[in-house]
C-alpha cells in the first residue's frame, strides 16, 4: 500500500492483531490446562518422572506451534498490506520482531512502522504468558497437585 496511512487506522489494525493473537493464545492455554486436569493421575517413582517430562514436552511443543501460528498471522497481515513483497521477507520480519530479536536488516515501511512495535510487544506478552503457564504446570507436577 503506497502513501501515508492514517495513524488511527494503523493503531486499529495493531489492536485487532494483538487482541486476536492474545485470544488465540488464551484458548490454547485453556485447552492445555483442561487437558492437564483431565489426564492427571497420581503416579509415583520412575513413571512419574517420565509422565512429567512427557507432559511438559507436549505442552512446550504445542505452545511453540501456537507462537508459530501467531507469527504467521502477522506475516499474512504484512503481505496483505504490501509491507513486504515476499512470504519469506514477511515471515522473517514477523519472526524477528515477535521474538524481540530485532536484527534491523529488514525494516517495515515508514507508513507501517507502528505495527513493528505492536508485534514486538505482542510477542513479549505471549512468551511471558507461555512461560507463566509452563512454570505453573511444572510446579503442579513437582508438588503432586495434578488436580
Amino acid at each position: 500500500m503506497a502513501g501515508e496511512i492514517p495513524f488511527f487506522e494503523e493503531i486499529l489494525i495493531a489492536a485487532a492483531m494483538v487482541a486476536g493473537t492474545v485470544f488465540f493464545h488464551a484458548v490454547i492455554i485453556s485447552a492445555l490446562a483442561a487437558g492437564f486436569r483431565a489426564t492427571s493421575s497420581r503416579v509415583w517413582g520412575p513413571m512419574r518422572f517420565v509422565r512429567d517430562a512427557v507432559v511438559l514436552s507436549i505442552e512446550s511443543l504445542i505452545l511453540m506451534a501456537a507462537h508459530a501460528v501467531e507469527v504467521a498471522a502477522w506475516a499474512f497481515l504484512f503481505l496483505n498490506i504490501e509491507a513486504f513483497a515476499t512470504v519469506e521477507e514477511s515471515l522473517y520480519f514477523a519472526s524477528v520482531a515477535y521474538t524481540t530479536l530485532g536484527f534491523g536488516d529488514l525494516l517495515m515501511p515508514v507508513e507501517w512502522r507502528v505495527l513493528a512495535g505492536a508485534l514486538a510487544a505482542n510477542g513479549m506478552l505471549l512468551f511471558g504468558l507461555s512461560a507463566a503457564f509452563l512454570l505453573e504446570s511444572a510446579s503442579r507436577l513437582r508438588i503432586g497437585e495434578e488436580h
